[in-house]
């Protein structure tokens, strides 16, 4: 007989394959809150690794065209070309993080998610064919291993922002206050700062983009900031990286324990206003409607908080709790 507890509604996935994390919120539609995990966004061919082939903590082993691949491991180790470009889903490592994450999902030798929910950029989003091309190819049964197959019965892709707007939603005390607002998103990640403004609960058309000025300028920022401090050429962004990645605010230099907070602070103040400024031109189309609040998810979401506030001084922040997973969260929360 089945424990009066155990969960019953759909097997549902909220899954985030970013380009310096993967963020995954899982479980049953019936449960209050998901199992929620986080993975570096790195994969590559066992072949291909620098080190040992000995699995290290969190890396998972995956199989992709009819090889062995490694999944969720550290800058540096992966041995291959980062992909950073916006085609990144039809890339083998994307392919490969796919793998790994449904097959990490499904640890307890599930072999079906009832329903995965993903999104693209917002620009993306907006292209049906992209849409299509994706769906598509997360949908179906996948080969995660030589002896072990996951179906995938249905897929939603979604604009991204719209995974942190569920979730700050979701948290808020006060959602009302929310959808009645003009609200700019912001989802600062590595390879881009996506932004999108809802205007009472729906996506205002042609009102997003993209600057570069993200995560990855930002670690180079810190990089060179610290090489002015210590000489030489800084500790490096793949160093600086994973540091950031574990939640440590520390990285070691020339045998030394460097501090990164303070060189955090200063690169922000740096990259992210000028990515914020940019954009704040690109807002003609609200003819002099005010933005009432400034949302910010992402893994970079704590990083570009100041610089929304100089920027929007008259708007209020709302930054989420949980900001790197913040967009994978609100995914599974779509599925209602």
């Amino acid at each position: 007989m089945a424990s009066k507890n155990k969960p019953t509604g759909d097997f549902v996935v909220g899954l985030d394959i970013g380009y310096s994390n993967v963020k995954m919120a899982y479980g049953h539609a019936d449960q209050d809150q998901p199992s929620l995990m986080v993975r570096p966004a790195q994969a590559a061919p066992v072949t291909s690794l620098n080190g040992n082939i000995d699995l290290k903590d969190g890396e998972h082993y995956v199989y992709l065209n009819n090889e062995q691949w490694v999944g969720f491991v550290n800058p540096g180790r992966s041995g291959v070309k980062r992909e950073l470009h916006a085609d990144y889903p039809s890339t083998d490592t994307y392919r490969a993080l796919f793998n790994a994450s449904i097959s990490e999902v499904c640890a307890d030798g599930r072999s079906q998610i009832d329903h995965l929910i993903t999104g693209l950029p917002v620009k993306q989003a907006r292209n049906a064919e992209l849409v299509e091309r994706l769906t598509a190819q997360l949908t179906g049964t996948h080969q995660v291993s030589p002896k072990r197959e996951i179906t995938v019965k249905k897929v939603t892709v979604l604009p991204q922002p719209v995974g942190t707007l569920n979730y700050i939603y979701a948290t808020h005390p006060n959602p009302e206050i929310l959808e009645e607002s003009v609200l700019l998103v912001l989802d600062p990640g590595f390879f881009s700062v996506d932004w999108v403004v809802f205007r009472r609960g729906d996506i205002v058309r042609d009102s997003s983009d993209s600057s570069m000025e993200a995560m990855s300028a930002l670690l180079d920022a810190i990089n060179v900031e610290i090489a002015k401090d210590f000489g030489g050429n800084g500790p490096g962004r793949d160093k600086i990286e994973i540091a950031m990645q574990n939640g440590r605010n520390r990285v070691f230099l020339f045998g030394d324990e460097v501090d990164l907070g303070p060189f955090i602070e200063q690169a922000s103040s740096i990259v992210a206003p000028k990515a914020l400024l940019n954009m704040k031109q690109q807002m003609r189309f609200l003819d002099g409607e005010a933005v009432d609040f400034v949302l910010l998810g992402g893994g970079g979401g704590n990083c570009y908080k100041s610089a929304a506030q100089q920027v929007f001084p008259r708007s209020k922040t709302l930054t989420s709790d949980r900001p790197v997973i913040s967009n994978a969260f609100g995914y599974w929360l779509n599925h209602g």
